[in-house]
């Protein structure tokens, strides 16, 4: 139920909502967000000020000497707080989604059939002896085809059962898996798993492929540098702006490449595991957000050609940050990295060198 603001309003206190941002980003109450009335000691009315003039001069010679005597990391976050205040656009806060239409039931239609849909290995495994492209795709829509004539007889794989695709992963992570969920092979399953992650719903596998080529588009000029030549971009630009069902194998989603663009994009801590490589991903050009306020997702890549939704434990320990963040994110980015410190020098303590937590890596090696 949307707060009318009364109390604030009338009696010029903090609502309820108010009082709750104030609690859940564990700030003080600023006497400034109270009415002048309840400061005085008296029940006088508050007579209007003589306009004055203003200046900032003081308050800034004491942020300058404040900035020079604390550590880098400090003078760090007091920069990113004046950008804030001087610069409103650049902030963290994003403004909320207005539903056009808040009544009613939701015109989303909501799979519940209990029928499995077949696995990447399923699909893919005919396909994997020869390999070209063009034999994949054309396996892709065979398989859409058997479904509508043997309806009764084909079972979908698209499982909640915990132990789903663990071997696939290391086995010291195991443990923090709370489960693996798996989507449709139909080779959108990376951007399936993505839409899923970000409550899209899995048929918002199209959306995440027009956001991830807004991403590339937007930032061109930053992405040519990070994946080293208009080339990549070029490729990267094929494989996302395809937009029908079943796309051949030089369609699918490619990692790490691709882990950059989601989590710039949706502004969300991406972990990405497998049993060749583990790396997590941060965002290239926004500001960090409050810890409290960020989303982590994670997926899986399993059976060398399919991608899972996997959900973690709290605290989980994660993979080492790309190398491609630390060498090309926006200095308004610094910042995103420092809570994970610990987390990631867990996760080395338990992963043997077998594992690549760089993201050059060739999986074609034995």
């Amino acid at each position: 139920m949307a707060c009318g603001c009364v109390v604030r309003r009338t009696h010029g206190l903090l609502c309820a909502h108010e009082i709750a941002n104030y609690m859940r980003e564990n700030r003080p109450i600023p006497l400034s967000s109270v009415c002048s009335y309840w400061t005085k000691l008296d029940m006088l009315s508050t007579p209007h000020t003589v306009s004055e003039e203003w200046t900032c001069r003081p308050e800034l010679e004491l942020f300058a000497k404040r900035f020079e005597e604390v550590d880098p990391d400090m003078k760090r976050f007091l920069l990113q707080k004046l950008r804030e205040l001087a610069k409103p656009d650049c902030t963290f806060l994003i403004e909320p989604k207005v539903r056009s239409n808040p009544r009613g039931r939701p015109k989303l239609k909501i799979e519940t059939s209990t029928r499995r849909e077949p696995s990447a290995f399923e699909i893919v495994a005919l396909a994997q002896d020869s390999y070209p492209p063009g034999v994949i795709a054309k396996a892709s829509v065979t398989t859409k085809k058997v479904k509508t004539k043997k309806k009764e007889k084909v079972h979908r794989l698209r499982s909640l059962n915990p132990n789903c695709f663990l071997e696939a992963f290391p086995s010291e992570l195991r443990r923090y898996i709370k489960y693996v969920k798996d989507v449709a092979a139909d080779g959108n399953c990376g951007f399936q798993a993505i839409a899923g992650l970000m409550g899209f719903g899995e048929e918002g596998w199209l959306q995440v492929r027009k956001d991830l080529l807004k991403q590339l588009h937007a930032h061109s000029d930053h992405y040519r540098n990070l994946f080293g030549s208009q080339e990549r971009i070029d490729d990267l630009t094929n494989i996302l702006a395809y937009f029908e069902p079943n796309p051949g194998l030089d369609r699918w989603m490619t990692m790490p490449d691709m882990g950059h663009l989601i989590s710039s994009f949706y502004q969300v801590v991406l972990v990405y595991l497998s049993m060749q490589q583990c790396l997590t991903f941060l965002p290239l050009t926004s500001i960090p957000t409050y810890v409290a306020s960020r989303k982590e997702i994670c997926i899986g890549f399993v059976n060398n050609n399919h991608f899972v939704q996997l959900i973690l434990e709290h605290g989980h320990p994660i993979p080492p940050i790309a190398t491609n963040w630390w060498r090309y994110h926006d200095p308004c980015a610094v910042g995103w990295e420092v809570v994970y410190s610990f987390r990631v020098q867990h996760f080395k303590s338990l992963i043997n060198l077998d594992v690549a937590t760089i993201e050059t890596v060739d999986l074609d090696e034995d």
